[in-house]
């Protein structure tokens, strides 16, 4: 885009699309209907830029009228399909279809108040339709030609409309309002009619005057006025009353046709098929705004009822911009507001309420960009940023009038940084130091690359440059501070000045006084305003919502807003703001939830628990946050969920909640955890009960086992419904020495032998005799009927008996008898934590129920750590005061001599007797130490890069942030680089057989003097070994081994995401380096699918597009060499020839220079015919799908991958991309971070 005179028409929302032919804005949500030239409507969100619906029953053909209704989910369209289709986006249908046009459809419009649409038709008729009946009510005829446009008066029975027969009509529709409801009017209107026109609408005037068609005309929202603009390139304003209309001004500018014109508050807006769109000074009869594209033509506008906006459809899509700043220029001075309101400098008291008006400005037709106040002198400096750059300083007076003193200077920033002196940057960037009377004082040097300035403390001044902001102190004359933040537009001082916030369009960094970095946001939507609170709580607002940021970093949102506001104070719960009209509003607030934050940031625990007790916080927001603090404790009060509550109370150790719990919930998994941490906290009978409630007969056993419980571990084993567990019965009873238990269990299952030999060597022989019997019994044949009862004795008997009595019998083992012990493991007295002692609501002054209701009760300060300092404070008083051991003694009083002051017996000796013998009996209580955090932790924690995470092992964090930064779908072919950062920071050591290795992290040392930085882990990456890549990958690429040179080239590619770097400079090659990959690997791919390809005509194409790949000489000499051969042997002479003439140009070698040189010759000999006819234009640049690989020529709409930038055509959005394998076609992606400086 190319701005001329019009620095403030400021880009809010804009789209790529065919050709925008209608415009429409809601009324009251931020949405936006564009209907399109190829029949498709689409409805756009514009505050978010996203698209929100899309609607296609048109026929065939553009949709050239949309328009929105006022109160109702209803939008009606026309097109060239000869239809008006009335349309319910929230159930995203078409509800029915007008008809009775003969031809396009230009415009359709709803009324305001009744159920009536008008539309205009190249049928020269204009048509009023009744949109509850379905029918057309009118028919307006009399113009001679196509109806441009038609459009009902904002309060007036009136309709005008606009035609190529060069008049404009103005139609009287009242006799509509006077028809009776009737069903007559319901039914369609009558041939008559249809041709001539119905009574109920008159023509009240026609206007003439243009000398061509005209294209659009439309009322002034109050006064009696119409514009309209034509085919002859002027715009003409007319007057109308009751009998007569006629024109009155005449507007000359555009260089070709009107297409659209309308009024914008006191302005009047153009657009034209000569590219540009102009805003008129009605009075001054000029151009005040012009606003060009390089290649649209212009064709259709439309502009917000209600707010600062204005939408405009061109040949590629649309736009929605802003014609000036809603944001008021403002500034707080203690408790007093001043701002500028309607060229008005007002001036607001938060204290009294009272609002005065302290100056007239001069008329501007730009709003001033910053205010700065000095009240002691009663001088205002504003700053324009019109015409490169203007202040104005003003004299205020004390009547509120106009002021009598201006002083005026052409300066790029202007600021006060003392009482009566300010300071402004001239066009070669030096400060220029002036006095009240607007003298120069002193011209300082250039501070760096600044190119504006901000108001700071005294004598003071902040200076922006591109990527970051100077602290420069006037009486030094140099920088005393700098803080890294890009393109910072606000600054925002907190009242002491003690903090400030540096405002950029999509960041926030918060720095301290001296301008030492504290924390940094960054959000997806635009922040708009920013304020702190008394306690150093930042608050700002974004497009649709106010959020919090705490001075550790953590942010939050507080509410969602219908309108952006801009903060000017925050005091306690109440925001006072001004909104968009510029009035002073206020608004209550829940601060509950970030001063709860504050207070644990801060170990204010007092303030926590009062919180806790007197105020309702919900949210898993808040237990997450709450988790992550290693405060579990505390997040138990605010959880319901029984799952959450049960896995708080284990990780914060409480298993007498974990056990209700659990037994709430009745799953089996919950009570297999608790029994784990039951056994690690040695507490046997919870864990005992864990395992009864699984039911989970082996580990009770054991349990029983380990603790000597015999009777349970003998009820178990005797329990009818355990036996089929034969093996646990048999364990178990050895373990009990039960002999009989032994025995019963082999008998049960088959094993007499052994049976037989375990009662025999427990001198049972009678039960021993009858397991020989059932052995026997058991290894006898079958005998059959044929044999007879009688039979001989089987020999296999005696053996066994014989084998039997041979074996070596050896006394029992004796099964020592170990006590039981069913006790929980003692455990030390530890301390408990300050919420655990108050939430069990203990004997101390930590219980909830003391904790007063207001915060009188409190230390001042809240008290460190939540200790009370009350005493101590006492005894310093005391001393300051300088009470000696003399004075004491003096003041003794003995026991009796108490006389008449009224001093009781209060009781309180034995509580404090109790209290000491309690002191005495915890004096060997164990306090449990505070659990360290990890290196890795430290890593993740002192580091916002991805590589750093990887390095650290947390993937899980790293993933989204590469997937917020670069878009990556694919994280597959970064698995290698993944594991190579982790294992390169991390190390283990062997220690003992059996014992796990001992971990080591390798750190590396930042070179900014950052302690954070000092802690981060050693990386295996750098950005040398990547520059010896890229020349070794141009080797293979020389030597022809392509297939070689892609995968180095997609190495390149995929490690520079991986590589850390300090400076600008390096990042700066580091995108030369992927811009490098990408190109080598897409031309690589190209010649390595031409080889695979058979077609001759695809291999020819897919040849002239290498020779277009961005490629060094060398390689494009190569390229255009194979190129040159393969269009000469193909016959396409004239192909072939011009690659020659390009090959010519490198200077080649001798031998390639003659042979280019001959086949130009030959080409020419053949009349440059071409053989065959290629999907190839040489001469119109173009670019590499890289999903079909066919060309994008310039002007065409593409998309690009969200890493490598790699160009695609639209259909392919949302695929995964075939260059870096890794990035999304057409993905969202804030953009690759390799350095600390980009985070700030």
């Amino acid at each position: 885009f190319f701005f001329a005179n019009c620095s403030q028409m400021l880009t809010k929302f804009e789209t790529r699309s065919n050709r925008v032919k209608g415009l429409s804005f809601h009324s009251k949500r931020p949405w936006i209907l564009a209907s399109l030239h190829n029949g498709v409507i689409q409805l756009w969100d514009y505050r978010m830029g996203t698209l929100i619906d899309r609607f296609e029953e048109h026929d065939a053909g553009p949709v050239r009228g949309i328009d929105f209704h006022p109160t109702q989910p209803l939008f009606c369209s026309g097109g060239d399909d000869y239809k008006i289709k009335v349309w319910n986006h929230k159930l995203r249908r078409c509800l029915f279809t007008l008809l009775g046009h003969l031809d396009y459809i230009r415009t359709v419009q709803f009324h305001r108040e009744q159920p009536w649409i008008v539309s205009a038709s190249d049928d020269q008729t204009l048509r009023i339709w009744n949109w509850q009946g379905r029918s057309c009510i009118s028919v307006l005829t009399g113009h001679n030609h196509y109806v441009m446009s038609a459009s009902f008066h904002p309060k007036d029975d009136l309709v005008v409309s606009a035609s190529l027969d060069q008049t404009l009509r103005l139609w009287d529709i009242s006799g509509l309002k006077k028809q009776k409801s009737s069903s007559s009017e319901l039914l369609n209107v009558n041939i008559n009619q249809e041709l001539f026109g119905g009574n109920d609408v008159m023509v009240k005037l026609i206007l003439e005057g243009h000398e061509k068609g005209v294209n659009w005309a439309s009322f002034h929202p109050t006064h009696p006025l119409i514009v309209s603009g034509a085919d002859d390139r002027s715009i003409r304003i007319w007057k109308m009353d009751d009998a007569r209309g006629f024109e009155i001004e005449q507007l000359r500018g555009h260089v070709n046709n009107v297409s659209c014109v309308m009024y914008f508050k006191d302005y009047v807006i153009s657009n034209s098929e000569d590219r540009s769109i102009r805003v008129w000074d009605v009075k001054q009869r000029s151009a005040v705004h012009t606003f060009r594209r390089d290649s649209d033509r212009f064709w259709i506008l439309a502009v917000h009822p209600d707010r600062n906006l204005i939408a405009a459809g061109h040949d590629t899509g649309m736009i929605v911009f802003k014609l000036e700043r809603e944001r008021p220029a403002y500034c707080m001075n203690g408790n007093t507001l001043c701002w500028v309101k309607d060229r008005q400098l007002k001036s607001y008291d938060f204290d009294s309420g009272q609002e005065e008006t302290l100056v007239q400005l001069r008329r501007n037709t730009y709003p001033p960009l910053s205010l700065s106040y000095c009240p002691s002198e009663g001088m205002a400096l504003f700053y324009y940023d019109n015409d490169g750059g203007t202040f104005e300083l003003y004299s205020i007076p004390k009547n509120g009038t106009n002021a009598d003193d201006v002083k005026k200077g052409f300066y790029t920033a202007a600021v006060f940084f003392s009482r009566s002196k300010f300071a402004v940057l001239d066009k070669t960037r030096q400060v220029v130091l002036r006095n009240k009377n607007n003298d120069i004082m002193k011209v300082l040097p250039p501070i760096g690359s600044a190119d504006y300035l901000f108001p700071a403390a005294n004598g003071q001044v902040l200076a922006r440059a591109d990527d970051k902001v100077s602290l420069f102190d006037m009486s030094q004359k140099r920088v005393i501070g700098e803080c890294s933040a890009t393109k910072v537009k606000y600054v925002v001082w907190a009242s002491d000045m003690s903090r400030v916030a540096l405002l950029s369009k999509h960041s926030i960094v918060c720095a301290n006084r001296k301008l030492k970095s504290l924390c940094s946001l960054h959000e997806s939507s635009r922040i708009k305003s920013a304020g702190f609170d008394e306690n150093g709580i930042l608050l700002y607002t974004t497009l649709n919502h106010l959020k919090y940021c705490l001075p550790t970093g953590d942010t939050g949102t507080i509410k969602t807003l219908e309108n952006p506001i801009y903060i000017v104070r925050v005091q306690g719960n109440v925001i006072n703001y001004l909104d968009r009209e510029a009035k002073v509003e206020s608004m209550t607030i829940d601060s509950t939830e970030y001063r709860f934050k504050m207070a644990l940031a801060q170990q204010q625990y007092h303030e926590v628990l009062r919180i806790v007790k007197k105020t309702t916080i919900y949210g898993q927001s808040l237990v997450a946050y709450l988790q992550q603090k290693s405060f579990p404790e505390v997040a138990m009060h605010f959880v319901k969920d029984n799952h959450i509550r049960f896995n708080l109370a284990i990780e914060c150790g409480n298993l007498i909640v974990a056990k209700e719990t659990a037994m709430e919930l009745k799953n089996p998994e919950c009570w297999h955890t608790l029994a784990d941490v039951a056994m690690k906290h040695g507490n046997i009978q919870l864990c005992e009960l864990a395992y009864q409630m699984t039911n989970d007969v082996d580990k009770l056993l054991f349990l029983y086992l380990l603790t000597g419980n015999r009777e349970k571990m003998e009820k178990y084993l005797n329990d009818p419904s355990k036996r089929g567990d034969l093996n646990s019965r048999f364990q178990y009873s050895l373990f009990l020495g039960d002999a009989e238990s032994r025995i019963k269990v082999l008998e049960e299952s088959g094993q007499y032998a052994l049976a037989y030999k375990v009662a025999e060597s427990h001198d049972m022989t009678e039960k021993a005799e009858q397991l020989l019997a059932a052995l026997k019994k058991s290894l006898a044949p079958a005998k059959t009927e044929e044999e007879g009862e009688e039979a001989e004795e089987d020999p296999t008997e005696s053996q066994l008996e014989e084998e039997l009595a041979a074996g070596e019998i050896n006394p029992p083992l004796e099964v020592p008898k170990a006590a039981c012990v069913m006790d929980n493991w003692p455990m030390l007295p530890a301390e408990k934590s300050f919420f655990m002692r108050a939430m069990e609501g203990k004997k101390s002054n930590l219980d909830m129920d003391d904790i007063g209701d207001d915060e009188e009760g409190l230390p001042d300060g809240g008290g460190g750590g939540g200790w009370d300092l009350d005493d101590l404070e006492d005894d310093a008083e005391k001393k300051e005061a300088g009470e000696e051991g003399d004075e004491d003694a003096m003041l003794e009083v003995g026991e009796g001599d108490v006389g008449d002051w009224a001093i009781d017996d209060l009781g309180i000796e034995d509580d404090l007797a109790d209290d000491a013998a309690d002191a005495a009996a915890g004096a060997g209580t164990f306090y449990m130490p505070n659990a360290g955090r990890s290196m890795q932790r430290q890593w993740t924690e002192n580091s916002q890069l991805v590589v750093d995470h990887i390095a650290a092992g947390a993937f899980e964090s790293a993933i989204p942030l590469l997937a917020r930064q670069c878009g990556i779908c694919n994280f597959e072919p970064l698995k290698p680089y993944f594991m190579a950062l982790y294992t390169g920071a991390t190390g283990a050591l062997p220690v003992m057989p059996t014992m796990p290795a001992q971990m080591f992290f390798l750190n590396r040392t930042g070179g900014d003097g950052d302690s954070k930085r000092n802690v981060l882990p050693a990386l295996c990456t750098s950005l040398q070994p990547l520059a010896d890549k890229l020349k070794a990958a141009y080797n293979l690429t020389t030597k022809g081994q392509f297939l070689e040179a892609q995968g180095a080239f997609r190495h390149i590619m995929h490690a520079v995401m991986f590589v850390i770097v300090e400076d600008k400079a390096q990042i700066g090659e580091l995108k030369e380096l992927l811009s490098i990959s990408r190109e080598y690997t897409a031309a690589l791919r190209l010649e390595l699918i031409r080889k695979e390809t058979k077609e001759l005509k695809r291999q020819l194409e897919l040849a002239a597009y290498f020779t277009h790949c961005n490629l060094q000489p060398t390689h494009l000499s190569l390229t255009l060499g194979a190129a040159m051969s393969a269009a000469f042997k193909a016959k396409n002479y004239r192909t072939a020839s011009n690659f020659a003439k390009r090959l010519l140009e490198l200077n080649p070698a001798a031998k390639t220079s003659a042979q280019a040189r001959k086949v130009i010759q030959l080409a020419e000999q053949n009349n440059n015919s071409d053989e065959i006819a290629l999907d190839y234009d040489e001469r119109n640049p173009f670019v590499v799908c890289a999903q079909t690989l066919k060309p994008i020529y310039r002007g065409k709409e593409q998309i690009r991958c969200s890493y490598c930038y790699q160009p695609y055509l639209p259909e392919w959005k949302g695929s995964p991309c075939d260059v870096c394998l890794i990035g999304t076609v057409g993905g969202e992606a804030t953009g690759m971070v390799n350095s600390y400086s980009q985070l700030r």
